[in-house]
């Protein structure tokens, strides 16, 4: 990790240093969880210790602590994905969301990996809540049928 590319302080780096060695596997294991992607997991990573490490100052912190910060932060960059009313797709190589149609998809992943609600969905999507709720219960309907549920 590169203190001139991340733009860093010298003496922030140790506190990165220490979260990172401390809590990373964890931490990439939770962003996994929502990002499904490997490379965008690995990234946003490094951007929540970083920026996690530079905002507490070299106080001690928790786990809960950097987990609740890594929540906030994640829907934050999700937030940015977002470009012209559709979400981007975060996962090809799910074989589960390959069954789904581009809506079901993006109402799917919105809902259980970025924790959007059908409200805010509806609303960032400027779409009929109704329609939203209808397209995630027929994702969750092929995804339990795939599964054999």
């Amino acid at each position: 990790m590169s203190e001139v590319a991340l733009n860093i302080r010298k003496d922030n780096v140790k506190d990165i240093r220490q979260l990172y060695d401390k809590y990373a596997g964890m931490l990439l294991g939770f962003i996994r969880g929502t990002v499904q992607d490997h490379k965008r997991s690995e990234e946003h990573l490094i951007k929540i210790i970083s920026a996690f490490a530079i905002e507490s100052n070299g106080r001690p912190t928790s786990w809960l602590a950097l987990r609740q910060y890594a929540q906030f932060k994640l829907i934050e960059f999700s937030s940015a994905d977002h470009e012209g009313g559709k979400l981007r797709n975060a996962n090809e190589t799910n074989d589960d969301l390959n069954l789904l149609n581009d809506d079901e998809r993006i109402v799917f992943q919105a809902v259980y990996y970025q924790k959007k609600s059908i409200s805010q969905l509806a609303n960032l999507l400027n779409r009929n809540e109704d329609i939203l709720r209808t397209q995630l219960k027929s994702s969750v309907d092929k995804i339990r049928k795939a599964r054999g549920n």
